[in-house]
């Protein structure tokens, strides 16, 4: 009896191109991806339909849906796949001749200060590509169905298959305001001062957000704060900080970059015993675990936090 052929023979490019399909609900996005023609990755599709006996994809408006089983292939896909890209590299790992590409969920508070001395350090690896996502997606499912290879926040997240480690320095908090702010003329931020303030929130997830542990904890006191405006990056923040009289709670390595490029004030936070410090995570899958490659990101990513989040 002959060895039976998964998915009777299909070429595997085929499977590369249905990986692509679904990282990108989208033909044409699909085909940049991959260097190919939008006609090519279409007559593709239509051999995975015919192969698997499923639409896979559906329009719908502008984009394109999974159908239920493509969406149940969605993560073994990834993870055979991901471990099929990983052979070429079993045992061995040379930044400076290696050609490959790492995917980083990484958090816009952190990026303001990491991505510069990171980048520095691909000089020497010039054939290694990066991918910074932002970090609206959501990270766990994105580990667990492989389609991201290392994530650098500020919070653990826990599941029996990933690997959390602390990277970096203890990070404090600042309270940042502009010229128009009363207290600018004062010299300094008190408690009074700030609570009387109309404050910008930072929400780095991208979603409003009101009741953050902050907000808990002043609740917690009998005190509360009043939030006008949420914004979801750092760099709509500075311009609202320097021409209005708002106060923003900021940890103080975006403060000190905000600092360095616009006439803004940033200062302890007269609130700091009910803001704890953090320090900078990094969280990858198991099956990345013991990867030369991987172990060399991980370990370039530590350092570079190191440098960027250490004040001079």
């Amino acid at each position: 009896m002959s060895e039976a052929r998964p998915l009777d023979g299909l070429d595997l490019n085929l499977l590369v191109t249905l990986r692509a399909l679904l990282r990108e609900s989208s033909v044409t996005r699909a085909a940049e991806r991959l260097g190919h023609t939008q006609p090519t990755v279409s007559r593709a599709l239509a051999a995975l339909r015919v192969a698997f006996g499923d639409p896979l994809l559906v329009r719908s408006g502008r984009s394109m849906s999974p159908t239920p089983l493509a969406t149940s292939l969605k993560v073994p896909l990834e993870r055979s796949l991901g471990a099929l890209d990983r052979l070429r590299g079993v045992g061995e790992f040379d930044p400076g001749t290696a050609t490959r590409s790492f995917r980083i969920i990484l958090s816009d508070i952190l990026g303001t200060a990491f991505c510069g001395p990171f980048i520095a350090r691909l000089a020497d690896a010039p054939g290694l590509g990066i991918q910074f996502w932002s970090s609206e997606r959501n990270a766990l499912p994105a580990l667990l169905e492989d389609e991201v290879d290392l994530v650098v926040h500020g919070l653990p997240l826990e599941h029996g298959e990933l690997y959390n480690r602390a990277v970096g320095p203890l990070v404090g908090w600042h309270v940042g305001y502009g010229p128009t702010h009363p207290a600018w003329k004062a010299g300094r931020m008190d408690r009074e001062a700030w609570l009387a303030s109309q404050h910008v929130q930072l929400t780095p997830q991208g979603r409003p957000q009101i009741g953050s542990h902050f907000d808990e904890a002043l609740s917690a006191a009998g005190l509360k704060r009043d939030v006008r405006i949420q914004v979801s990056y750092v760099a709509s923040l500075a311009p609202i900080l320097a021409s209005g009289p708002y106060v923003a709670t900021l940890p103080d390595t975006v403060a000190r970059h905000l600092a360095s490029t616009y006439e803004l004030r940033f200062e302890p936070h007269p609130f700091a015993d009910l803001l704890p410090p953090f320090r900078t995570r990094l969280t990858w899958h198991d099956i990345h675990h013991r990867d030369p490659g991987h172990r060399w990101l991980r370990e370039a990513v530590a350092r570079a936090i190191d440098e960027a989040l250490t004040p001079d």
